[in-house]
């Protein structure tokens, strides 16, 4: 079983706000063979989103790894980031397939302008571990739950059940931004746990993790 699991990546284009409009400039000039901007669809989001952010859409052509595709640019405080790439034409894009398209964008419009103009590329890992969303001490609790606990009854054991309490309790307390759904990811593709037990599992912790928040908010 891998200790990681794949994930949707994350990109964003950071620097000073002075030079924003040649950032924009710079990557619209750049989008040539697989990629162009479709320009009059970028109006028409940032008119239905509503927002004075800039919008700038990309569309790239299909090859062997992914469908034709668009990819969004929408900018924030800092300068760009890429909330989302969709296919052209129907379905949805696998997480393989999304990424395949963040880097062929990346390598070649976003990071030759970024280096040029001295802004600052961020990008995730397309392959991440429990290290990624977590502090050491969440994620070493959630491990020694996961290692000791029987795998056919969750955490119904009273022994797994002070385990599964002590992980959820310092999540919070930590703070952790561990979301439901790449907790059962992680304990599904990870940990081996089966689909339904890892489900719950999930569900449980997001509804421990409001009460205490709620409880918190209450004193």
């Amino acid at each position: 079983m891998a200790a990681e699991i794949e994930v949707f990546r994350d990109m964003s284009l950071h620097g000073p706000s002075e030079r924003r409009a040649k950032l924009r400039e710079a990557l619209i000039a750049a989008a040539s063979g697989d990629w162009d901007v479709d320009l009059e669809r970028s109006a028409e989001v940032k008119s239905s989103a509503v927002t004075d952010a800039d919008v700038v859409l990309f569309r790239c052509a299909g090859n062997n790894e992914h469908p034709a595709a668009g990819l969004t640019l929408w900018e924030t405080q800092e300068g760009y980031y890429v909330p989302n790439v969709v296919p052209l034409e129907f379905g949805s894009l696998t997480k393989r397939e999304y990424n395949a398209i963040l880097q062929e964008f990346i390598d070649a419009i976003a990071q030759p302008v970024a280096y040029r103009l001295g802004f600052e590329l961020r990008a995730t890992e397309s392959r991440q571990t429990l290290a990624d969303w977590v502090s050491d001490e969440v994620g070493t609790k959630l491990k020694r739950f996961s290692g000791a606990a029987n795998k056919s009854t969750g955490a119904s054991h009273p022994s797994d059940e002070r385990r599964w309490f002590d992980f959820i309790v310092a999540a919070h307390r930590r703070h952790e931004r561990l979301d439901p759904g790449t907790l059962f990811r992680w304990l599904h593709e990870a940990e081996g746990w089966d689909e339904e037990t890892a489900h719950k599992l999930a569900g449980d912790y997001e509804n421990a993790r409001a009460l205490l928040k709620y409880s918190d908010e209450d004193r």
